[in-house]
């Protein structure tokens, strides 16, 4: 067993080591490795140095390398996004040292890996506490076996005790010496005496040959230590107790070393909440039948709202930091005997008990939005949290601790999509809408790769001489067996799982492709325009070259081509949007916000962002000219729009009456069925040369 002394700096250097946590990222055009300062300490590496691949490999332990390896390429190649594995390293130093890595991974739309982000974690510490324990375990059932712990031996019939220096030293006695029966719970702190006592004659009363007890003391420099005793009972012919023989051993470090390899398996390093394993736990115990029934519960996930900004903009540190001040909010706000939870990533969970009614879990769900809504400081800028809930009720919505986390987080997932700050209930529809999500999503990809995507073309019209000037590309997909699927179930879905890129990037050659058919003959040129996702903005994506990319394979000029944004993506102040629309309104290509209005409008942009361009959105074109308000509302559109002399497109025009008050105020374009449909490109063909 350690001393105390190197096990009190085990479980520091554990309580401090434990906490560090580095990354390193990685992009497939290069092989230098981004590493924070975390990072290098814990590989061992100077803090100046840039790190390479090769590098990196040689710090593995060389007899797990093919192993590792085969584990990456197998994940890599079924564009597995989180890879988590323990590497044994070997340090500059000769030191072998446990890494845990766990790898975000990013792929291109060729499915190639594209970019990888590595949280690293020193568990070598993690290894020795369980290694320590198993020991000290191991140790502890031979020396009762044994009886090689201090010993100790009470004679009845000579009314004597014999204590080895070890066993005094375990106790302390507060007396010298032991001479009497009476005098034996001496041995043991006062207000823990009755207890032991009654253990000792009860053992004796039923004739037990062994027994086992526990009880605490305080050393003389206020320690506690934690003991354990066991004795063996020694009877006469009479059946009467004739002599005890037993062992005692100070297991302070035994409990130590169990509740810190109980608090890495169940607790959460960077909020001290319980994380899964704890809370299946917390909820295994709760639906467990007690006098024949369980309790009724409910269940609350919590996601916050655009988290990972905080870790882009204010850095890893500042996320942890946000995580933490959000559960002591959270606990703050809540009953003891509820239970907060950190799951992953920003996900919490909340385990209310005794809830048996959804308006009473729904009360619940709003005073955590409400504790949510204040500000948080860190490092001096204020971050407003929101959150989006879904809630799920014991036994209604689950029966044991897994459905209901899944039904929960089901919920929790058309609470995101409905929108921010929000709590949604768990319906039983929503299990068959994931079942249908998961076999649309799958036939998607399937789509994309056998190339059931097509286009269809929206043409648009100058309103005062009726002229036929361009089109709107709209994505189309024809699934073999369910034929024409809405774009409003598979665009979404599309976003959400990052094929919008791939499918973006394929619109994009296309559209070039066949406004350069079009303007092969044509003295006044047609425009294309092409709907852009915020995702082709994101995550390692180059758009300006993609877009490069489309007109060069196609021969298509810049000026033949406009770009559709939303405001949404306009307001998001990101540099990297702001230089994209810049670099590419300096080639020559048309930059249009669509449907303009129906946003988060900040006309200020228009002013600083190179914008050519507003679509005017269907819903106030379809209330003209009879809606005073909406006819207001698109004249002081298209009075902003001229001011600013930027072309003024609308949407959805179906009547003449529209279509004249439109020209009336002054708007340029206009597109919607009163015109034409959008259709395939034969047809739109037939447009072009139709008098």
């Amino acid at each position: 067993m350690l001393p105390a002394s190197a096990a009190d700096a085990l479980y520091e250097e554990a309580a401090r080591g434990l906490q560090a946590i580095g990354y390193l990222s990685w992009d497939g055009r290069s092989a230098v490795l981004d590493a924070t300062r975390e990072a290098l300490t814990i590989l061992g590496r100077p803090l100046h140095e840039t790190l390479t691949l090769p590098v990196l490999h040689g710090l593995v332990r060389h007899s797990r390398h093919a192993a590792l390896l085969t584990r990456w390429n197998e994940a890599v190649a079924v564009r597995k996004r989180r890879i988590d594995v323990e590497v044994p390293c070997v340090l500059a130093s000769g030191v072998l040292r446990q890494i845990r890595a766990v790898a975000i991974n990013t792929y291109d739309a060729a499915g190639a890996l594209s970019q990888s982000v590595v949280a690293l974690q020193d568990v070598t510490l993690h290894h020795e506490l369980s290694n320590a324990l198993a020991e000290s375990e191991g140790r502890f059932v031979e020396a009762q076996q044994m009886a090689e712990f201090g010993s100790w031996e009470w004679d009845f019939r000579r009314n004597r005790a014999i204590y080895s220096a070890e066993a005094l030293r375990i106790v302390n006695p507060s007396s010298g010496s032991i001479t009497e029966w009476d005098d034996l719970p001496s041995l043991v702190p006062e207000e823990q005496r009755a207890g032991v006592r009654e253990i000792f004659e009860r053992a004796m009363r039923h004739r037990q040959p062994t027994l086992r007890y526990d009880y605490h003391v305080t050393g003389s420099n206020g320690t506690r230590r934690e003991l354990r005793g066991h004795a063996k009972i020694i009877y006469d012919p009479r059946g009467q107790a004739s002599r005890l023989v037993g062992t005692i051993q100070d297991v302070t470090e035994l409990r130590n070393f169990r509740r810190q390899v109980h608090s890495l398996a169940f607790f959460d390093p960077v909020t001290t909440l319980p994380n899964r394993s704890g809370l299946i736990d917390h909820l295994q115990q709760a639906v467990t039948p007690v006098n024949g029934s369980a309790g009724e519960f409910g269940l609350l996930m919590l996601g916050l709202d655009q988290f990972k900004k905080v870790n882009e903009s204010l850095g890893h540190a500042a996320g942890d930091e946000l995580l933490k001040r959000v559960g002591v909010r959270l606990s703050q706000s809540l009953r003891e005997t509820d239970v907060v939870a950190r799951l992953e990533g920003e996900a919490f969970a909340i385990l209310v008990p005794e809830v048996r009614q959804a308006d009473t879990l729904a009360r619940v769900a709003s005073k955590l939005l409400q504790a949510l809504s204040t500000p948080i400081s860190l490092e001096g800028t204020d971050v407003f949290v929101t959150a989006s809930m879904g809630a799920a009720l014991f036994p209604t919505d689950g029966s044991d601790a897994e459905s209901l986390l899944q039904h929960a987080d089901a919920a929790l997932s058309q609470a995101k999509t409905g929108g921010r700050n929000s709590v949604h209930f768990y319906s039983p529809q929503l299990t068959a809408q994931a079942s249908h999500r998961l076999t649309l999503e799958s036939e998607l990809r399937r789509g994309v790769e056998r190339r059931e995507l097509l286009l269809h073309y929206q043409p648009k019209f100058e309103l005062g001489t009726q002229r036929l000037v361009g089109a709107e590309a709209l994505m189309r997909w024809c699934q073999p067996q369910r034929g024409m699927v809405s774009p409003m179930s598979f665009i979404p879905l599309a976003e959400e799982t990052g094929l919008i890129v791939r499918m973006g990037t394929w619109a994009l050659h296309e559209s070039c492709q066949a406004v350069v058919a079009w303007n092969r003959q044509r003295a006044e040129p047609l425009k294309i325009a092409v709907n852009l996702s915020a995702r082709q903005f994101g995550d390692g994506n180059d758009l300006v070259e993609t877009v490069q990319g489309a007109l060069t394979a196609t021969g298509c000029r810049p000026q033949w081509l406009e770009l559709e944004i939303t405001e949404s993506l306009l307001l998001d102040g990101s540099d990297g949007v702001r230089q994209s629309l810049e670099t590419l309104a300096a080639m020559g290509i048309t930059i249009a916000i669509d449907d303009f209005g129906t946003g988060y409008s900040a006309l200020g942009y228009l002013t600083r962002l190179p914008v050519q361009t507003l679509k005017i959105d269907r819903s106030f074109v379809n209330e003209l000219p009879g809606n005073t308000r909406s006819a207001e509302l698109v004249k002081a559109i298209v009075s902003v729009g001229r001011s600013l002399n930027m072309v003024l497109v609308a949407e959805g025009v179906e009547t003449p009456e529209q279509a004249a008050y439109l020209h009336q105020v002054g708007c340029h374009l206009a597109q919607g069925y009163l015109f034409s449909r959008p259709v395939e490109i034969a047809a739109f063909d037939k447009l072009l040369v139709s008098p």
